[in-house]
């Protein structure tokens, strides 16, 4: 990747962290670890294109109203959140439970869909957007699926679990969990908190394109719940690869 669009890209997720807070650009800077002068020429180019708006000379900085126009045309991976939203939906209905809908987007897991159930009990919204692909089941599922180069990459880039993923901690340890995931066709573990996490595939021609996760207590993960959530999760992945990949042949 060329290293100026990747500080760019670091720039603008900064920014949609917190979009309705303008932040200075020492600060902007100083979260990224990158050089205020280098930052700040990037920051006039993402200011004259649109991507972000100053206030004012030496003034805070957030996103800017080409973002927003883009995100206003069209829905990313449009055909997959179509194929997806229906039977993510009923089996909310059947559970009662949140389900999430995930991409591998580079070095970070992007949530497409979230549908949630109405318990009273809820894992918090944190849990969800965490881009740490080793911490979740759905980032493991999708890192067990991708082919050896964009694994390379992604390790090249983000390094090994360590303690986010104990017992992947070493390159022979995650290649057997990875194979291990392959093997098994889903994934679940329980997570910090005592939240269990589940993922299970959504392929799109027999290729994994994305993942279908749902987040839940450990004290409701067990008994005749379990095994709806488990039979639901199977189908409703089945259900979402048929349309997906139904869809792309007619669309050929």
């Amino acid at each position: 990747m060329i290293r100026v669009l990747h500080k760019a890209a670091d720039i603008m997720r900064c920014l949609a962290d917190d979009p309705g807070r303008r932040k200075k650009l020492n600060e902007i800077a100083v979260q990224l670890k990158m050089n205020a002068a280098t930052c700040a020429n990037i920051m006039k180019t993402l200011v004259r294109c649109g991507f972000v708006d100053q206030e004012k000379v030496r003034g805070g900085y957030m996103l800017g109203p080409l973002v927003y126009s883009l995100a206003r045309r069209s829905v990313y991976r449009g055909d997959l959140v179509g194929a997806a939203e229906e039977p993510m939906a009923e089996l909310v209905r059947k559970v009662n439970e949140t389900v999430v809908l995930v991409i591998l987007n580079g070095r970070e897991r992007s949530i497409l869909i979230q549908i949630n159930g109405n318990q009273s009990v809820q894992i918090g919204r944190d849990l969800f957007q965490k881009d740490n692909v080793y911490q979740t089941a759905t980032g493991r599922l999708l890192l067990a699926h991708l082919n050896e180069n964009s694994l390379r990459l992604f390790m090249a880039e983000q390094g090994l679990p360590g303690s986010d993923w104990p017992e992947a901690s070493s390159l022979p340890g995650l290649r057997k969990a990875l194979e291990a995931i392959r093997r098994r066709g889903w994934e679940c573990h329980k997570a910090k908190g005592d939240v269990m996490a589940l993922a299970y595939p959504i392929r799109e021609n027999n290729k994994v394109v994305a993942a279908v996760g749902m987040f839940l207590p450990v004290f409701r993960f067990k008994g005749g719940h379990k095994a709806a959530i488990m039979k639901g999760m199977a189908s409703t992945s089945a259900a979402i690869s048929r349309k997906l990949s139904s869809d792309a042949l007619t669309n050929r």
